[in-house]
C-alpha cells in the first residue's frame, strides 16, 4: 500500500559534516518514520479508513563533555542550522553526573528479514475484502453470533536509521500486518465476547475460516460460565495470559530500575530466584516472534541472552549507560520510544523458554484446578514493584485431567516473584503477544501451584 520510508541521508551526512563547525566535539542523528493504515469494518461495511503518516529525527552532540538535543520533521537547510543551536543551547544548561558517549558500531549486526515487498503491494481493495469477508464467515458461523462488534484490519511500515560521526551506521524497515475481530453471542439470557488475532508478513496464509471458528469459539465456549469457590487452586496459565503476566511485570529485569531501587531483583545475580524448570531469554531475533532486531537505538548488535537460567538470575537488560555502572556491555536494550523519547531500557523478544510438554499434558498432570485462559486488568491490578497483582480472570475448570465448564467472575491474586518459584511445568506453545516495536513478550502454557482465587 505504500512505498518503503525514505531515509533522508543528505539532510542526516550534511547535519553531521557541520556539527563539527557547530562545537561538537561528536555527534549522531536518530531517525524514525512510521505509515499505518486501518481500516474497520461494521455491519457488512467499512465505516473507517485511517491514514498516517510521521517521521522526524533527532540531533545529539556532544560539547564540553554535555550532551545536547534537537528534533526536527523539516529536512532543509534551515533545519540545519535549527538543530544545531538548540542542541549546542542545551548543552551549554544541562549537567549531568555521568557523562554520555556515542557507539562507533559493531562489525558485524545479526541478519533479520522484517519486511515483505509482497504485502507491501497489497492495496486498499485487497485488505476490505478480506476484512469483509472475515465479518461474514464470523456472522454466520453459529446463529448465537449476533454481532461482530470490533473488526479492525491494519498494516503499518516502520523505518529507522542511526548514523554518527564515529562511524555508526544503521537501518532498517519492518512492516506488517495484523487482523483483530470480536464476535458478541447471546443464549438463554446471557451475553458473551470473544476475538480472534492474526499478525504477519504473509497476507496470502490468512485462512479466514479458521480466525471465525476462532473468534466465534472463544464467544460461544463461555456460555454457562459462572464463577467457583474461594480457595488456593493449581492452576494452568493459558500461554496468551502468561505473556501477558510477564508483559506486566517485564521491567523488573531493566538494570536502571534496579540500579534505581524499583526491582527487588537487584543484588540478586546468580542467586535461585524461580524453579528448575523456569529459564527466561531475551532474543533479538526469535523465529517465533512477529519482528526481530538487529541492534538497538544506541547501535548496539542485539544478543541472545538467557537471563534466568535453570532457575537462577544471570543478567539484567542492559544499554550503554546502566552497562557503564555496573562495568559489563550492553546486552542490545537500550530503546527509544521514538525519534523524540530518551534513550531507555526495553526487551526485544523477552520470553518463557518452552518446554517438552503440550498444554493437554499440563492439564492431566494437575489433574483438578483452573485452567486460566484472559487475565483482565493487568494495568491497573499489578504492582510491578512489589510483584503483587490481583486480577480478574476467565477460564475453565478442570476435572480428572479435561476442561470441564466455564469460569468467570473470579479473581486470581498472587505475587509474580512467588509465582516463578512456584512453576511446576512448562508447555511446548510459546506464544508472542501481537505487539510492535520493541517489547515483544511471549510465553508458553504455564502449570503453577498454589494461587489464590477468589469467588463464591
Amino acid at each position: 500500500m505504500s512505498d518503503r520510508i525514505d531515509i533522508p541521508d543528505p539532510f542526516i551526512d550534511q547535519l553531521l559534516s557541520r556539527s563539527p563547525i557547530a562545537g561538537f566535539s561528536e555527534s549522531e542523528v536518530y531517525f524514525n518514520g512510521q505509515e499505518s493504515v486501518q481500516i474497520q469494518v461494521h455491519e457488512r461495511k467499512i465505516v473507517s479508513f485511517e491514514s498516517s503518516s510521521t517521521s522526524g529525527l533527532s540531533f545529539r552532540g556532544r560539547s564540553a563533555q554535555q550532551m545536547g538535543y534537537s528534533f526536527t520533521e523539516v529536512f532543509d537547510e534551515g533545519a540545519e542550522s535549527f538543530l544545531l543551536e538548540k542542541a549546542r543551547e542545551n548543552s551549554d544548561v544541562l549537567e549531568t553526573k555521568e557523562p554520555e558517549t556515542l557507539f562507533e558500531g559493531e562489525k558485524e549486526y545479526p541478519a533479520t528479514d522484517n519486511f515483505s515487498p509482497e504485502l507491501d503491494k497489497k492495496d486498499f481493495d485487497y485488505f476490505s475484502k478480506t476484512a469483509l469477508a472475515l465479518e461474514d464467515a464470523i456472522l454466520k458461523y453459529d446463529p448465537r453470533i449476533v454481532a461482530v462488534d470490533d473488526l479492525f484490519l491494519s498494516y503499518g511500515i516502520g523505518t529507522q536509521a542511526i548514523r554518527n560521526t564515529l562511524g555508526l551506521n544503521c537501518d532498517s524497515t519492518h512492516n506488517i500486518l495484523s487482523v483483530y475481530a470480536s464476535s458478541r453471542c447471546v443464549a438463554e439470557g446471557q451475553t458473551k465476547t470473544g476475538f480472534c488475532v492474526w499478525i504477519g508478513r504473509d497476507a496470502d496464509t490468512i485462512d479466514i475460516a479458521a480466525l471465525a471458528k476462532e473468534s466465534a469459539e472463544d464467544s460461544l465456549s463461555k456460555l454457562g460460565a459462572a464463577p467457583v469457590r474461594s480457595g488456593k487452586y493449581s492452576v494452568v496459565l493459558d500461554a496468551r495470559a502468561a505473556a501477558d503476566l510477564l508483559t506486566a511485570f517485564s521491567g523488573i529485569f531493566s538494570a536502571d530500575a534496579v540500579q534505581k531501587g524499583f526491582s527487588l531483583l537487584a543484588g540478586k545475580i546468580g542467586d535461585k530466584i524461580a524453579s528448575e524448570c523456569v529459564d527466561i531469554r531475551d532474543d533479538g531475533s526469535h523465529p517465533a516472534s512477529f519482528l526481530s532486531f538487529s541492534f538497538d537505538s544506541e547501535g548496539v548488535a542485539t544478543r541472545n541472552k538467557q537471563l534466568i537460567e535453570k532457575g537462577t538470575l544471570l543478567s539484567y537488560l542492559h544499554n550503554r549507560k546502566t552497562a557503564a555502572t555496573d562495568g559489563v556491555a550492553s546486552t542490545g536494550n537500550g530503546f527509544r520510544s521514538g525519534y523524540k523519547g530518551s534513550i531507555d531500557i526495553a526487551p526485544t523478544n523477552l520470553y518463557f523458554a518452552p518446554g517438552k510438554s503440550s498444554q493437554n499434558s499440563l492439564l492431566k498432570e494437575m489433574n483438578n484446578g483452573l485452567f486460566i485462559k484472559y487475565l483482565i486488568g493487568l494495568h491497573a491490578g499489578a504492582n510491578e514493584i512489589s510483584g503483587d497483582f490481583s486480577l480478574s480472570c476467565e477460564g475453565f475448570l478442570v476435572v480428572d485431567g479435561r476442561k470441564d465448564r466455564p469460569v468467570d467472575q473470579i479473581t486470581v491474586s498472587g505475587n509474580f516473584f512467588k509465582l516463578l518459584q512456584s512453576v511446576v511445568a512448562v508447555a511446548d506453545d510459546l506464544y508472542f503477544n501481537p505487539s510492535e516495536g520493541a517489547g515483544i513478550i511471549g510465553s508458553p502454557s504455564l502449570l503453577i501451584e498454589g494461587l489464590t482465587i477468589s469467588g463464591e
